[in-house]
């Protein structure tokens, strides 16, 4: 990836980042940073949509990682 940043959500840790594909066209991607003692990583999804920017794919990754949370979250609350 040539951007990442570690975004934390909902008490998840996440790497978010962007793939170039080709000039303006960079792919978002979404790790999930498991715990201590293993720190493993976890490809959580990786996006078919384009985005124009580095930027840009990497607030969707954001986004991305925000809806995987949530959907984790309405499932404990049930």
């Amino acid at each position: 990836m040539s951007r990442t940043v570690v975004f934390v959500y909902r008490g998840y840790r996440f790497l978010c980042g962007a793939e170039k594909e080709r000039p303006g066209q960079f792919r978002p991607v979404v790790i999930r940073k498991l715990g201590f003692p293993s720190e493993k990583e976890v490809l959580l999804m990786n996006d078919a949509d384009f985005c124009r920017t580095e930027a840009e794919a990497v607030r969707h990754a954001e986004q991305q990682a925000m809806h995987w949370a949530d959907g984790r979250a309405e499932v404990h609350e049930a």
